[in-house]
């Protein structure tokens, strides 16, 4: 525990009105947790000051004394310790970030981590010029939302609430700019860039188009014979090359079956 007194200033600002005051009203102690020294755990106290407020017409007639570069108001953990926290829980998120908080010796819970994290501003992503578009399961099969990616950057930008058409068409009149939008087949994602951004040349993009158009999963079972077998289950997309896959896993199978050692 390490106790100091802050620098004797003749005056403070109010920071609702930013008059300065000259009247102290009391002091009193605040405690904040600091970065470790080597195995040590590290706590300031400090002695601040509360003054008065001279501008009649400010509702904050008595206000605290203000430390920007140690702390920020009403917090329990100096700047550089909350810096520190923060890049844990950026680099590795609440769980993992705890574990090696407590390697290094900082004292910290997963659910304080995981809120340092939410009270950060979202960082500012300049209008994307292609434009990825698809859904995301909040909860597969019930609730689902849309995903927007610069992938120029290869960034993840926005998440919308859900799939409608007007959500994405609102995003994209509030952010004008974006020339190629990349998305799937569905009919929601094409209105909404139509609306959205007219002048955007709509793509479909290679994953979908390689998803949709391939033949479904071969199904192979034992039958009483011994041998594998195709299902019959999904082979009118391309019958003949599921002809050919099925006459080579019953040659296959009936080649093992002949080996003594190897039984299917």
């Amino acid at each position: 525990m390490l106790d100091a007194l802050t620098c004797p200033a003749l005056s403070e600002c109010s920071p609702r009105c930013t008059t300065p005051a000259q009247r102290i009203h009391s002091h009193y102690e605040r405690t904040l947790a600091d970065l470790p020294w080597a195995h040590y755990r590290v706590r300031l106290q400090l002695r601040v000051r509360k003054w008065f407020c001279r501008n009649r017409s400010c509702h904050r007639r008595i206000f605290t004394e203000r430390l920007p570069t140690i702390a920020a108001p009403w917090a329990r953990r100096t700047l550089r310790l909350a810096q520190r926290l923060v890049a844990l829980g950026v680099a590795l998120g609440g769980t993992a970030g705890v574990r090696l908080g407590h390697a290094w010796g900082l004292r910290v819970s997963r659910n304080p981590l995981l809120r340092l994290l939410r009270r950060q501003p979202e960082p500012d992503f300049p209008t994307p010029r292609v434009l990825g578009v698809d859904d995301w399961a909040l909860r597969k099969g019930h609730t689902y939302g849309t995903i927007l990616v610069d992938l120029e950057r290869r960034q993840p930008i926005a998440l919308l609430p859900d799939r409608e058409s007007d959500t994405f068409a609102q995003w994209l009149q509030a952010h004008p700019g974006v020339e190629v939008i990349t998305r799937d087949r569905s009919k929601a994602y094409a209105d909404g860039a139509r609306h959205g951004a007219p002048s955007a040349t709509q793509v479909a993009d290679r994953f979908h188009l390689f998803s949709n158009n391939s033949p479904p999963p071969l199904i192979v079972t034992m039958t009483p014979l011994g041998y594998m077998a195709p299902c019959s289950k999904g082979t009118g997309y391309f019958p003949e090359v599921y002809r050919i896959i099925a006459k080579t896993v019953q040659c296959l199978s009936m080649r093992f079956n002949s080996l003594p050692y190897l039984h299917l």
